[in-house]
């Protein structure tokens, strides 16, 4: 197993695992962590409620649930897509990664919460960050 597999397995699971506990964050006693983040993205024009209400219950185990499938796809596509077509892989990251950061940055801008398009570039770099861009074949195929 290469090093640039080795990374994006790690940030798969990192990935996942933030992504599930957003989603469990729809519990009650559990929340007061996703009100943390809540409040930090949309930071300094909001607060998230205290108590959440159903849609704030869907949003997370939405957004929960997309964000563990998307560090599952980034752990299955340094585990199973790599070893077998890395130029691919390499892809199938890329295009998610920018495609999920563009439309999730400026839409969270309109929504009134830049910040979260701040805390964003963390996500982006858990995604990007196993990727080996010295390997100039990413462009090519």
């Amino acid at each position: 197993m290469t090093n640039e597999q080795k990374k994006m397995r790690t940030n798969g699971i990192i990935i996942a695992v933030l992504g599930i506990a957003l989603a469990v964050a729809t519990w009650s006693p559990i929340y007061p962590l996703a009100r943390l983040f809540l409040n930090l993205a949309h930071w300094p024009f909001s607060t998230a409620p205290a108590v959440p209400d159903a849609t704030i219950r869907l949003m997370l185990a939405i957004g929960g649930g997309l964000t563990a499938g998307m560090g599952a796809m980034v752990w299955t596509v340094g585990t199973e897509v790599m070893p077998v077509a890395p130029q691919a892989g390499r892809k199938v990251i890329l295009y998610s990664a920018w495609s999920w950061f563009i439309c999730d940055s400026t839409f969270s801008i309109v929504a009134g919460s830049p910040f979260n398009a701040v805390l964003n570039l963390i996500f982006l770099a858990l995604m990007l960050g196993g990727i080996d861009f010295k390997n100039r074949k990413i462009a090519q195929q």
